[in-house]
């Protein structure tokens, strides 16, 4: 081999090293999430998983679609085929259910979302929690740790134990 060649060798393999660790570092970055404005919607798709530690234990994972604002949105639940399994609606006057082709309407988003999963699943805080945000939600505790790559996880930790784990889509 000659001297050039084993120079030329040498620059390719530090080059090499170089690509290499950018693109690992870019790999590492994330975007910081910036908080909403009040009158701004969110639009959040992904997986959701909620188990109720009851008895019996009740535990649902499916698909979900959340957009709007906690004074007025809708959180959709599909089926990994895509099937609606649920539809909730709500802003200031009403919060309704849509399930098994039946409208249920409740006084309350807290009183839908309870009928909906099984649990007191606090979903005005879940968008402040999709934002990266500390909402206080009774008898909730989240991590927001992995947001960055997607994932959220919540424990209730009252009367009825509950965890809630989400992975967002890109």
């Amino acid at each position: 081999m000659t001297l050039w060649s084993s120079r030329w060798l040498q620059r390719c393999l530090r080059l090499t090293q170089w690509v290499l660790a950018a693109v690992w570092l870019a790999g590492c970055a994330t975007q910081p999430v910036a908080p909403l404005a009040p009158e701004e919607e969110a639009h959040w798709q992904g997986k959701l998983s909620l188990k109720v530690y009851s008895n019996p234990m009740q535990g649902i994972a499916v698909n979900f679609d959340l957009q709007g604002r906690p004074d007025k949105g809708e959180l959709i639940f599909t089926s990994p085929l895509g099937t609606t399994l649920a539809r909730m609606q709500w802003d200031g006057a009403s919060a309704t259910l849509t399930a098994n082709g039946e409208q249920r309407s409740f006084d309350s988003l807290p009183d839908l979302a309870r009928k909906a999963t099984g649990a007191d699943l606090p979903i005005a805080s879940l968008f402040a929690w999709l934002q990266g945000r500390e909402s206080p939600a009774p008898g909730w505790q989240v991590d927001l740790k992995d947001l960055p790559n997607g994932r959220l996880q919540a424990r209730h930790i009252e009367a009825v134990e509950a965890e809630l784990k989400i992975i967002l889509e890109r």
